[in-house]
């Protein structure tokens, strides 16, 4: 705080000196300047008056000079002359006449070429007049030493000195005093309300210092005030921005969590099938060699199968990396529920087969097997191969639909590809959780096939989202509702609506559905995303436009506008720029 208030003072001291410093140096120069030209001013003065005095002389006494001189009365001469010295100014007095060089000197005059400098001259001639003839007997010269003129001068050099030092001690002070009221007094206030800033509570700190609003200062108040407003504002802003972002980090994480542990469990499930599937093989090779055909195709199936959940688990790993696998992840759970019943159902078959077959051989073996048997044993075996076949087929089309929206949503590749179709086929991927919804979805087109060349994985996000977002948002559980996915193009472009008879929404929800994390259903599984991954897609990738219209109690209805061929679009825009 000591060092703190050294360099308040040090600043105020270092203005105030600097400032006072100039003024006084300016003031200073002005007033030697004004000084020397009164100085030269009062000289010429002096030295007027001494020509003045020399003048009115001259005409005083050059008449009785002239008198005196031609009478030749010398005494007289020098006592006028005496008499001349009695006059201001006047120092010495010399007369001469054409035949005598000086016939009157008196008093201080200049015989020296040295000291010419010193004195003032004035000569005039002395004249007779007689007879009306004018005739110069002589000369009078008036010296007069330049100490009176410099004597006056240092007079009133003086008097101006005086002058000079009382007006730079009134303006010394003056300006002092004023410095200290308008810089030195308000910046030290402005340090110290400054220091006292709480960087905690800036609403509450307000600089006060400037008397004047429209002044300097009160401009550096403005400023500051602004600038402190404007730090509050920021810090509150990331103060929020701080809190929400650990509250949607805490969220993902739970929900990542979740979607992990899920993940290893069905992992874990899938591995067990896997085992099974690998004993059953075993034991199926020890098998009568008419059934080698039927093993084949079994432990082919099996080994397809075994790749499709080897590429599921490719496909899992991934799904961790964002939101888009995150649901993705979801699928995949949906996927693996299903798989279990034809599985399942594959293991009954294959353990009724195994004991078919241990009863076959040993009739065999102890020579009791008849006809009847054998042909009963034929048939029950193509019953099962036909009925382990056919729930290995569903389980490996279940798979193919969703490595066909798995791969489409991680390569993000744009293709032809027929959208009723791909509809049905995430639509599939999703059997499980329709299942558990009593919301009837009902697809309509306007042509079946509907090719378009686009992002079919992002199509397949769409969907996804959609459905999960209304089942989610738009009926209780266990609620009865209709969903309709409308297809139609239009002046090569493709509208998509989905329209639900649910809830609905309000004003607010309209305006902030496509806002990253907002939802009004957290608690049962929404994150807020989805609809702002939806919007995205459509308007930065897709280059196209969503709306959404929505009443309370009334359904909800999404509109999508796309280019068809969005390949073409791209290769336009490229043209564009080059």
């Amino acid at each position: 705080m000591l060092l703190c208030d050294y360099w308040e003072l040090k600043l105020v001291r270092s203005l105030s000196i600097k400032l006072l410093a100039i003024v006084l140096t300016v003031y200073f120069i002005l007033a030697i300047l004004v000084t020397a030209v009164h100085v030269y001013i009062e000289y010429l003065h002096a030295q007027n008056e001494v020509y003045r005095v020399v003048e009115a002389s001259e005409n005083n006494f050059k008449h009785k000079l002239a008198f005196d001189l031609v009478n030749e009365d010398y005494e007289q001469l020098k006592i006028s002359a005496k008499s001349i010295l009695g006059l201001p100014h006047i120092s010495g007095v010399v007369i001469t006449s054409g035949q005598t060089d000086n016939i009157v000197s008196v008093g201080t005059i200049s015989n020296d070429t040295g000291q010419e400098d010193n004195f003032i001259s004035h000569s005039f001639p002395l004249l007779n007049t007689s007879k009306n003839t004018t005739t110069e007997i002589g000369t009078i010269t008036f010296y007069s030493n330049k100490d009176f003129i410099i004597n006056n001068v240092q007079q009133s050099l003086f008097l101006l000195l005086v002058n000079a030092a009382i007006n730079i001690a009134a303006v010394f002070i003056l300006i002092s005093v004023a410095f200290k009221l308008l810089l030195s007094t308000p910046l030290k206030k402005l340090t110290t309300q400054v220091s006292k800033i709480n960087p905690s509570d800036l609403d509450s700190s307000t600089i006060t210092v400037a008397r004047n609003h429209e002044d300097e200062l009160g401009t550096l108040q403005k400023a500051l005030n602004a600038m402190i407003s404007k730090t509050s504002k920021t810090i509150n802003s990331l103060d929020a921005a701080n809190k929400n972002l650990e509250y949607t980090i805490e969220e993902k994480t739970d929900e990542l969590n979740k979607t992990i542990a899920q993940l290893n469990e069905q992992h874990s499930k899938l591995e067990d099938e896997i085992d099974v599937r690998q004993k059953s093989e075993k034991e199926l090779e020890c098998s009568l060699g008419n059934l080698q055909n039927a093993q084949s195709k079994l432990i082919e199936s099996e080994k397809e199968l075994e790749k499709s959940l080897n590429d599921l688990q490719i496909a899992q790993s991934q799904l961790i990396e964002s939101e888009k696998m995150a649901a993705l992840g979801r699928l995949v759970a949906g996927v693996a529920h299903e798989i279990n019943t034809p599985v399942g159902l594959s293991l009954t078959g294959i353990s009724h087969f195994q004991t078919t077959v241990q009863e076959i051989a040993r009739l065999f073996e102890e020579g009791e097997l008849e006809e009847s048997d054998f042909t009963r044993f034929i048939n029950e075996s193509q019953e099962l191969s036909t009925t382990i076949q056919n729930s290995l087929q569903r389980a490996a089309d279940l798979i193919r639909s969703f490595k066909l929206v798995a791969v489409d949503q991680s390569a993000e590749q744009i293709r032809q590809f027929d959208i009723i179709q791909y509809l049905n086929e995430t639509m599939m991927s999703l059997k499980n959780k329709l299942k558990q919804s009593k919301v009837v979805f009902v697809v309509n087109t306007q042509s079946d096939p509907l090719i378009i060349n686009n992002y079919p994985g992002s199509w397949a996000q769409i969907f996804t989202n959609f459905i999960q977002n209304t089942l989610i948002h738009a009926y209780d559980v266990q609620s009865e509702g209709k969903v309709e996915l409308n297809f139609y193009t239009k002046d090569s472009r493709l509208i998509f609506e989905f329209i639900d008879d649910g809830k609905g929404m309000s004003t607010e929800s309209i305006d902030k559905i496509f806002e990253p994390f907002y939802t009004t259903n957290r608690a049962n599984g929404g994150s807020g995303l989805g609809m702002n991954v939806v919007f995205n897609i459509v308007q930065q990738k897709m280059f196209g436009t969503i709306s959404v219209e929505s009443q309370i109690n009334e359904g909800t209805k999404f509109v999508i506008n796309v280019p068809i061929d969005i390949q073409s679009k791209l290769e336009g825009d490229e043209n564009g720029l080059i």
